[in-house]
């Protein structure tokens, strides 16, 4: 599973590029349902966008979370051996 995370986690700016696109794309779908017709197809359609965006983000969300998290025990671990060799 480790090696999992190092590979995702190798690609964070990817990550981060691809959350400014969800981003994007949920602002884009907040204007556009003022536009749209309640009950019609488009209505639908922006809806089911509304659902695949969200679930989207909270995956991209989740996974920078994680890298973020892994990230900072390493380096918690790093500082630790830091202190120990200038004993």
């Amino acid at each position: 599973m480790e090696r999992f995370w190092n590979w995702v986690c190798s690609v964070v700016p990817l990550w981060r590029i691809t959350l400014a696109v969800i981003m994007i794309l949920l602002t884009i779908s907040v204007f556009s349902i003022g536009f749209v017709e309640s009950g019609s197809e488009s209505y639908y359609i922006t809806l089911f966008n509304f659902v695949v965006l969200g679930i989207l983000l909270t995956g991209n969300v989740l996974i920078l979370y994680q890298c973020k998290k892994g990230r900072e025990k390493e380096l918690e671990q790093a500082k630790d051996l830091e202190t120990f060799e200038g004993e």
